[in-house]
């Protein structure tokens, strides 16, 4: 069962390079059945043996998706892009501009990335879901992007769509991020079937604080998302509930509901990993639980614990309250006995962390593997659908609506025909999706 990947703009090929880098290391001494699915799932393999990714590279700009495929024809190369499947201008980029991309260079490359889908979906025996790769701040990952998914929607109606977005920096990137970023979502919400969402502010602190990265790059950053996404999506022996396709039913049982974050643990320097004391998995299991604590005051987050390391001991007590969820998914991969294995997820069932309109049947899946993931003998995931990313969002919205009342910039979206109108249904849209999700009592 396939996935197609897209990969739009600078932050989308960097994250796809390093996520099918980490799924073939992952393979590393797999047994033929894990394996087998495994390149199934994310790689078409050549008549020579190469492995090709499934994957649509697209850029308006040619430096970084050149030196992405530079790395993967080097000599000794383990897999590789299809050099048909890139598609770059060479004219210059979107000028972070989101109406450039969208209205001007997403219907200039059109046909051109779609032939290179059609053939990609003609390849697959049974094409499960396609993953978009894009970041909200610029103009070809937010602009491109979204004209693309629109375009694919429209040429595969029934078809999942799952989209990365990676939210930039809150300090800034780009002085229109924001307006960028509502547009992007506003554009695709109605469209797509998930989100996960990163935000480079939580993945850099994640980088100084666990793994010691004191000059954290934007590399160290797409490896922890590959980590994250290749930890939920890499195959599970012999678990048909594995499938792309079912853990996006199950994370989105509501069409209101689609945007989810992953936690996960452990995450240890690279210099002590060898040297850390292994975890038992009930100790990771309340770590993850942990993640989704709130104070008292509005529901309001307080510190996040997945910036620490997994505590042996237990400290929680009776007044901790969490963040309401709709759904959560657990993934634990490494060895554990039968009788632990169907207890490890028991603790983020419990009526404490949802509303009571959500069964009991549909809190929360548990998928388990015991082949180890990444050479490391325990790891576990939370993907979590909750309402903690109101407030993510809520600040997005706040500060561009703050630049767009006193219509600053907004001449560099209307000489491409955005208009006032579009910026107040993609408010609107987005003001309903923070709405929804402040409600989850």
């Amino acid at each position: 069962m396939s996935v197609l990947t897209l990969q739009f703009g600078q932050c989308g090929n960097q994250i796809g390079h390093h996520l099918f880098s980490l799924i073939y290391q992952d393979l590393k001494h797999s047994h033929s059945c894990y394996s087998s699915e495994c390149t199934e799932r994310w790689f078409r393999i050549k008549p020579d043996d190469t492995c090709v990714a499934r994957a649509v590279l697209v850029d308006t700009e040619q430096k970084v998706i050149t030196e992405v495929n530079k790395k993967q024809w080097a000599a000794g190369s383990v897999w590789k892009y299809d050099e048909t499947n890139i598609i770059a201008h060479s004219d210059g980029g979107t000028g972070n501009n989101w109406a450039y991309g969208h209205v001007k260079k997403g219907p200039e490359l059109k046909e051109m990335i779609m032939e290179s889908v059609r053939k990609e979906v003609e390849r697959c025996d049974a094409l499960r879901a396609t993953l978009n790769l894009l970041s909200s701040a610029g103009g070809t990952g937010s602009g491109v992007g979204s004209y693309m998914v629109e375009a694919y929607r429209d040429e595969y109606p029934t078809k999942t769509l799952l989209n990365v977005v990676v939210l930039p920096y809150s300090a800034g990137e780009v002085i229109v991020q924001n307006y960028n970023t509502v547009l992007t979502i506003a554009n695709l919400c109605d469209i797509s079937d998930m989100f996960i969402i990163f935000q480079n502010d939580h993945l850099h602190k994640m980088s100084v604080d666990l793994l010691k990265i004191k000059n954290t790059e934007l590399h160290d950053l797409n490896d922890l998302i590959a980590l994250k996404i290749g930890s939920l999506f890499q195959p599970l022996e012999r678990s048909e509930s594995s499938r792309i396709d079912d853990i996006i039913s199950h994370l989105t049982p509501h069409p209101e509901y689609k945007f989810i974050t992953i936690k996960s643990a452990p995450h240890y320097p690279k210099e002590t990993c060898k040297y850390e004391a292994p975890l038992d998995w009930n100790v990771l299991v309340r770590h993850m639980k942990q993640t989704l604590r709130v104070s008292h005051l509005d529901n309001a987050p307080v510190f996040d614990w997945e910036m620490k390391l997994p505590q042996t001991h237990n400290s929680e007590h009776s007044l901790v309250r969490y963040s309401p969820c709709v759904s959560n998914l657990l993934v634990s991969r490494g060895r554990a006995a039968s009788d632990v294995k169907d207890s490890i997820g028991l603790s983020l069932d419990e009526n404490v962390l949802y509303p009571q309109w959500v069964p009991r049947g549909s809190r929360c899946s548990h998928l388990h593997q015991n082949r180890r993931f990444m050479n490391m003998d325990k790891f576990i995931s939370l993907a979590t659908n909750n309402s903690l990313i109101h407030y993510t969002f809520n600040s997005i919205a706040e500060k561009a609506w703050k630049t767009y009342i006193h219509k600053a910039y907004l001449h560099q979206y209307s000489k491409f025909g955005v208009e006032a109108e579009d910026f107040l249904g993609s408010f609107a849209k987005l003001e309903n999706v923070i709405k929804s999700y402040k409600e989850i009592k």
